[in-house]
């Protein structure tokens, strides 16, 4: 599949009164056009702030450090979303790229009608009010809503239901990427289901491509094609769902699977320890003093995220042959 976005050296932080603390640190990633990309790790892994530098909705004191980040339309042409201007930058958000935010559910203006908030973006688009209106409608039988939906007051709606309104907002205009950032936080299972496999119907009949940003390894088991796991500001492995799952390479990625509970039952095997703070990332390896496999070179050196193969990478002094050499 060709590659939709494209992002190279990405570095965002907390800007403090004497200087910029880094959350997301030289990050290098391809998402290919019509996969679901799932992102996990921990909180404070730095996963949301890459979803909003993705965007280009990072507020003070949050600061973008450097990188590019490329998207690739249908005309073959790329956009370097870091290099816009505003209003270009308007251009393309909704008709080419959308977010669900973190708690999408309470993001709906309590004092509107659903269809007012869903139809404002789509006539500064240029759509008139009767198309506006019908690609409102069409948006929200996406999620199994129906068209009534729009005269009504978010406070008349369940929290499914509004998760579901800010999914419809996001997919109205087709957009050819939709980054959602934990889109299932505090909804009860069954509506979790749903709404994941609502998203995955979406991805199929429009033809979009989907950043999932989650902590929830399940959600990522459930939709995910591809995952990249984050930890302390950097992405650690990334492969198919299936190989991060069957045999996952970097022992944070072990951890990680290792506790979520299992049908047979059996002890769940915590990781050790606590992600470390931005303000205090550790040399080298940043997972090293977690790690149950760390040897010299791990507390020194920083590891760079290699293939393994065509389809796998991992940052892990493991798997770098001349790191292990030289130890």
């Amino acid at each position: 599949m060709p590659t939709l976005l494209e992002i190279r050296g990405l570095s965002a932080g907390l800007r403090g009164r004497r200087s910029v603390t880094q959350v997301v640190s030289e990050v290098d990633l391809d998402v290919e056009a019509g996969e679901i990309l799932g992102v996990v790790g921990e909180s404070g892994c730095g996963k949301s702030t890459l979803a909003t530098a993705i965007m280009r909705l990072l507020v003070p004191p949050q600061v973008l450090q450097s990188g590019a980040i490329t998207l690739w339309l249908k005309d073959g042409v790329g956009h370097d979303l870091l290099q816009l201007s505003d209003s270009e930058l308007r251009q393309l958000r909704w008709r080419h790229l959308s977010y669900i935010p973190q708690g999408s559910m309470n993001s709906l203006n309590p004092v509107l009608r659903v269809e007012q908030q869903m139809t404002d973006t789509l006539i500064q688009h240029g759509l008139s009010i009767a198309e506006a209106r019908s690609r409102a409608a069409a948006a929200l039988e996406l999620v199994n809503l129906e068209a009534k939906i729009l005269n009504s007051y978010p406070h008349e709606l369940s929290g499914g239901m509004r998760q579901r309104v800010i999914i419809a907002a996001a997919v109205s205009m087709h957009p050819a990427l939709i980054v959602a950032d934990e889109l299932t936080t505090a909804l009860d299972v069954v509506t979790q289901r749903q709404i994941l496999q609502e998203l995955a119907g979406i991805r199929d009949e429009l033809g979009a491509t989907i950043i999932l940003i989650t902590h929830d390894m399940g959600v990522v088991a459930q939709i995910a094609d591809r995952v990249a796991v984050m930890y302390a500001g950097k992405i650690a492995e990334l492969g198919s769902v299936n190989d991060i799952f069957e045999t996952p390479l970097h022992p944070y990625s072990q951890g990680l699977i290792g506790s979520i509970p299992r049908e047979s039952g059996g002890r769940i095997e915590g990781l050790p320890g606590e992600a470390p703070s931005p303000w205090n990332y550790p040399t080298g390896c940043r997972f090293h003093p977690r790690c149950p496999n760390i040897f010299d070179p791990c507390r020194e050196r920083i590891p760079a995220l290699q293939t393994q193969d065509s389809a796998r990478w991992a940052a892990c002094h493991l798997y770098d042959a001349e790191v292990a050499a030289d130890a």
